[in-house]
């Protein structure tokens, strides 16, 4: 069939048009290689952290709300302690513009905030955080976690090494802070609902020891009557129950007060920020390679396009015109120009 293309024709087609091929090829490779030299040099550091749930167990307080028909929020806590949380946390717009909002030290510059450093020219400060969010989330600060270890590591890379350490130390200090907060938070609900259950619990028990206290009073005797006795036993145990109850409580509220005022960390930090003691590798020879595999690719489509422009017009006018045109155009061009056939 006429339409079918034959491997020796294709052959054909890159012989002759081997010189737009290689020359697309070495344009391509030598830009790459041009980027990968003149961009600027970056320096990274890395830390890392581990999630560990809270010190302090809420089942008691748990099991005592339900019994009362009261869900005490953030109970559980064990979504915020899971590596997921904190990737969201750290990449989050509050705690990056935190982070963006403080001034860095940084050398032979001086104390500059990152809007300044990056000279961002907007027309309002908004537009300047927006910009510097942005840099933040899509330049400067990646964050992963360990599938098999749980660790979360942040990594930072900018073009200078002190502040590269500085954006993340401030995001480990945004991210103790926002813990230490949240829990100091839920500690203080969690305190303000144990405080009025212990009152309630407190009154319970008087009443059910003043009704023990009625009942012997009443009944001095009550030893040899079973229907006395059996009276006796439910008071009493009432009685302990609610001692129980009350004590239970007084333990939980007096850690719900040391848990508010706590300000212990609650990660782990394996690998504290670094000072980065040499730039980022350039990978001169990968870009170059990448290059030189795309400047082939983008010569071999120029090659066709090229090959199938100088093809007779097939009775089409349009075309032909067409192609008159652009042999016109890419006559003058050396490269384009070689084995016209």
């Amino acid at each position: 069939m006429d339409d079918e293309i034959s491997l020796w024709e294709v052959l054909a087609v890159l012989v002759r048009r081997r010189g737009t091929i290689v020359l697309t090829t070495l344009l391509v490779a030598a830009a790459a290689a041009t980027y990968s030299q003149l961009r600027p040099l970056t320096y990274t550091t890395s830390s890392s952290f581990r999630p560990q749930g809270s010190e302090v167990s809420n089942s008691q307080i748990m099991a005592l709300a339900s019994q009362f028909g009261v869900n005490v929020p953030g109970g559980s806590g064990g979504d915020e302690a899971s590596p997921a949380f904190y990737q969201e946390l750290l990449t989050s717009r509050e705690i990056l513009m935190r982070a963006s909002d403080e001034p860095f030290t940084v050398e032979d510059v001086g104390s500059i905030q990152l809007k300044d450093l990056l000279e961002i020219e907007e027309e309002s400060e908004g537009e300047r955080d927006e910009e510097v969010l942005e840099w933040l989330l899509e330049e400067a600060v990646s964050v992963s976690i360990g599938r098999e270890t749980g660790t979360v590591t942040i990594s930072v890379e900018t073009e200078w090494p002190d502040l590269s350490q500085a954006i993340a130390e401030e995001l480990l200090a945004e991210v103790a802070l926002f813990n230490m907060d949240t829990r100091q938070s839920q500690a203080a609900t969690e305190r303000a609902f144990i405080e009025s259950r212990v009152d309630a619990a407190d009154v319970d028990l008087d009443e059910a020891e003043e009704e023990l206290r009625v009942f012997l009073e009443a009944n001095r005797q009550w030893e040899n009557s079973p229907m006395l006795s059996f009276q006796h036993d439910g008071l009493m145990r009432e009685v302990t129950l609610r001692q129980s109850v009350l004590t239970t409580l007084v333990q939980s509220y007096e850690q719900a007060r040391i848990s508010e005022v706590r300000d212990t960390p609650v990660i782990t930090v394996l690998q504290s920020p670094f000072l980065p003691p040499r730039n980022d590798p350039r990978r001169r020879v990968l870009t170059a390679a990448l290059g030189i595999i795309l400047g082939g690719m983008m010569g071999i489509v120029l090659a066709f396009l090229v090959e199938a422009f100088r093809r007779p017009g097939a009775g089409d006018p349009a075309r032909a015109d067409f192609q008159t045109s652009w042999n016109a155009a890419v006559r003058g061009i050396p490269f384009l120009g070689r084995g016209k056939a």
